[in-house]
């Protein structure tokens, strides 16, 4: 299981009692949540059953309450994507967390037919639809605001292209982005020149880019969420956080617009 929504959530608080906290997919999910809020005073995850761990929360004020509720919500939203299998021989734990907003085709519609965050990308990328962009700088923007772990990143970064290309959209997105979130984005890092990773394999993509990338900046002990248009087989992202850990981050998560459907091509 690669690509997961949050399904449902359940917090339920009897008198006198303290506040249960149960969720599905436990063994994801929970450590995304205590990541998001470190200081959450409760008793330590709990099995359930058919995969889901509950707690106790011991103590929280409405606001806090209001923020976990905001979050959650929007987990519901988007896709929570993890490491496949395929990735399991050449990556270890090098993104924490990546997410993209949804799919970029509808589940088994012929002919294909885009999601909405599907055809934004495409238009946005084929095109450089200037609403497009807006659309999508705005949707990635509001998941940083509501997702604490991203929204404390010291650096939020694209996906640097290959120096040939003229317009790279995560780059675009990620000016948009700074503007909207009224703060400062980027990170000085390079890529080489090199073939289209499209047509290869992924375990031609992982040696394309094993040595792909330049640092001009120190990111030792910094957390990092680096945006990206399209997760197909996420060597990329993996291959891009495997190199910023290597240089000292802290922590590097994964924003993409949309998820192919397949973990090797576009569809």
């Amino acid at each position: 299981m690669s690509r997961i929504h949050l399904s449902w959530y359940n917090l339920d608080q009897k008198p006198d009692q303290d506040l249960l906290f149960k969720i599905p997919i436990g063994d994801v999910y929970s450590g995304i949540i205590d990541r998001a809020f470190p200081d959450l005073d409760h008793i330590g995850w709990r099995e359930g059953t058919k995969g889901t761990r509950y707690t106790y929360i011991k103590s929280i004020d409405p606001e806090e309450q209001e923020r976990l509720v905001a979050f959650l919500e929007l987990l519901k939203e988007l896709l929570c994507i993890t490491r496949t299998e395929i990735l399991e021989g050449h990556f270890k734990n090098e993104l924490a967390e990546a997410y993209a907003i949804d799919f970029n085709f509808e589940q088994g519609k012929q002919p294909l037919e885009y999601t909405n965050a599907g055809k934004a990308e495409h238009l946005a990328k084929e095109e450089q639809h200037p609403k497009a962009i807006e659309g999508l700088a705005k949707a990635l923007a509001k998941v940083i605001e509501l997702h604490p772990t991203l929204n404390r990143a010291d650096f939020i970064a694209a996906v640097p292209p290959r120096p040939s290309k003229d317009f790279h959209l995560p780059v675009e997105l990620v000016k948009q982005i700074g503007g909207l979130l009224n703060r400062n984005t980027g990170l000085n890092v390079t890529k080489i020149e090199h073939q289209k990773l499209k047509t290869l394999s992924v375990e031609d993509k992982v040696k394309t880019l094993m040595n792909a990338f330049t640092l001009h900046e120190p990111v030792a002990g910094k957390t990092i969420v680096l945006v990206d248009d399209l997760y197909q087989s996420g060597v990329t992202l993996w291959s891009l956080a495997r190199f910023l850990k290597q240089n000292g981050a802290r922590a590097v998560y994964g924003l993409a617009c949309v998820k192919s459907w397949s973990d090797s091509d576009n569809v």
